[in-house]
């Protein structure tokens, strides 16, 4: 009687892969930027699709939608052009680049307006630059960061210091300290003031108070 010969190969399965779920993988690894493609295709449509429509709402969701897939877009190409991509081509584009689509008409209206709407209404750059700044220092290795600290502490207190001295010893020098019609700012101006517009401005009436405001540098009254 013969045993089964347990050295036999196993029979051998079939290697042959369909598109889902491997093939779905391999397309969803493939990014531009950070967005599958899948996904940056999606929305391209989806942004082409609004804006023929011309129901392009100005929203956060298709706002952040719209800035990754035209932002990417131009990073991507920014990275692939020779030479130029080993001195930061892409952010170069990324920054740039929209700024020179609008200026010669690229773009269409509807893109413009919901960018500067949203950019002004929700003070979008704040965050974004904040993000930046954060982004970078966080990047940094954690033992030089550790280490670079003081070095770099110190440097940025002082220059935020003196950013703020200059920027208030300017403001004084223009005039700009004096923005509202307080009495301690119309007092400090009135000894300034020519005998003839003191007189204008105590004998004004309600309907020259705009004029006479201009020449006092404090609101009408009359003694």
């Amino acid at each position: 009687m013969k045993t089964p010969d347990a050295t036999l190969p196993a029979p051998a399965e079939s290697t042959q892969q369909g598109f889902w779920p491997q093939g779905w993988w391999k397309l969803m690894e493939f990014r531009i930027g950070i967005i599958p493609l899948p996904i940056y295709v999606l929305a391209g449509a989806l942004i082409a699709g609004l804006v023929y429509t011309g129901k392009l709402p100005n929203e956060i969701s298709l706002a952040i939608v719209m800035f990754a897939f035209f932002g990417f877009t131009l990073a991507e190409i920014g990275k692939r052009i020779p030479i130029i991509k080993n001195i930061g081509a892409a952010a170069i584009f990324a920054t740039f680049i929209p700024s020179a689509l609008v200026y010669y008409k690229v773009l269409p209206d509807q893109i413009i307006k919901v960018t500067t709407d949203f950019t002004k209404v929700s003070n979008f750059l704040y965050l974004f630059i904040a993000s930046i700044i954060v982004g970078s220092i966080l990047s940094m290795d954690r033992q030089v960061l550790i280490k670079g600290f003081l070095k770099i502490f110190v440097p940025l207190a002082a220059g935020t210091v003196a950013a703020g001295a200059v920027g208030t010893l300017v403001g004084t020098m223009l005039g700009w300290a004096r923005t509202t019609p307080s009495s301690s700012s119309w007092s400090r101006s009135w000894p300034a003031v020519s005998a003839k517009a003191r007189s204008r401005c105590r004998s004004a009436t309600p309907k020259s108070c705009t004029r006479t405001r201009a020449h006092c540098s404090r609101p009408c009254f009359r003694p």
